[in-house]
Parts: structure tokens; sequence; C-alpha cells
């Protein structure tokens, strides 16, 4: 499976054994904001949290391509290859 973490990127883990499910690989975005991102937060007129990508989006394709989409307003996706663990656990070539 594939979770995104928001600004912490995206986690692949291995739940094929339910009971013992573990992280296979962590990719993280390299874009940064641009002027077109979402602001910050703000709770009581005081910032709550910085300018960042925000992961919203992630999915896989049966050539062991992975999309991640940006959701705060920045227009990034960022396609990458999967790689090592991750490719193996995903039983691709």
């Amino acid at each position: 499976m594939f979770f995104a973490h928001f600004n912490a990127g995206v986690r692949a883990v291995d739940i094929r054994e339910s009971r013992s499910a573990r992280r296979r690989s962590a990719i993280t975005s390299r874009r940064s904001p641009t002027r077109r991102t979402s602001g910050a937060s703000t709770i009581d007129g005081k910032e709550r949290c910085k300018v960042a990508i925000q992961t919203n989006n992630v999915e896989v394709d049966d050539r062991g391509y992975i999309y991640i989409v940006d959701r705060a307003n920045t227009g990034n996706a960022h396609p990458r290859s999967l790689a090592g663990e991750a490719r193996k656990v995903a039983d691709l070539p």
C-alpha cells in the first residue's frame, strides 16, 4: 500500500503479512512551494503551519510508475519509478 503523508511525502508499506506490516520505502517531494501554493493555516489570526508542498494523492500503475500529486494549489505532479524493495514487493520486473 502507498500512503500520502502530506508534507512528508509517500510511504510504501508491505502489508502481505498484516500482523507485521513493514515500511519498504519512502518518497519525498523535492519540489518547492511556488507563488500559487496555498498559504499557511491560521488559527485565531496566527499562522500555525508553514507553506509547504502537500502530497494528497498517490497512484501506482502496472508499469511501476508512481504518481504523486500536490494538493496545495502548487500544480505539481511528481512522477517517479518504483525501485528497490518497493518494486520487489509490488512484484514488478
